[in-house]
């Protein structure tokens, strides 16, 4: 019976020591952000405002108007010929501006890409600090414990060993 009960206290002093030990350090999680990567400009030349065709009239050695396959002149009246010109004009202007703008667009997705992909590194770089926060206030919480039950356990030993002397010497007086 007697051992009974120093069992039945040691079990709930057990159950108290392990039952007061810190919990885990959990703190929240940060906001994931995920874009999409943005795809590559390409231009349609064919959507190129383009004037008037001009009106050609075919002509042979003798100046008359035939058809094209028998001509041996293209005429083109003032009008006509300054539609040619602004058609030649505009397709090498709207030529050169296309592939400049390509790059410029290209070039401005590349630097949104890799925004994106930095915030991503960032949001790793945050998590992974995180985690060793999370890590490192646990270890700290359990070296407390440790040490503050080490403690604990020492003065207890210490009191029962001074009891135990005053006790040792009573009984020797």
């Amino acid at each position: 019976m007697k051992y009974l009960k120093v069992f039945i206290l040691l079990f709930i002093s057990l159950t108290l020591v392990v039952g007061c030990a810190p919990p885990k350090f959990i703190p929240r999680e940060p906001p994931i952000v995920k874009f999409e990567k943005e795809p590559p400009y390409k231009i349609d030349l064919d959507s190129i405002i383009k004037p008037d065709k001009p009106l050609y009239i075919w002509m042979d050695k003798d100046f008359k108007v035939v058809p094209q396959k028998e001509a041996k002149y293209l005429v083109l009246t003032k009008k006509e010929f300054a539609k040619f010109t602004a058609q030649l004009e505009i397709k090498q202007t709207y030529k050169a501006i296309i592939l400049r703008q390509e790059v410029l667009v290209n070039t401005k997705i590349e630097i949104i890409n890799s925004l994106k992909e930095y915030l991503s590194l960032e949001q790793m770089k945050v998590k992974e600090y995180r985690d060793l926060w999370v890590d490192s206030e646990n270890a700290y919480r359990l070296e407390k414990y440790n040490n503050d039950m080490n403690s604990l356990m020492t003065k207890g030993i210490l009191s029962v060993i001074s009891i135990g002397a005053l006790i040792a010497l009573i009984i020797a007086l």
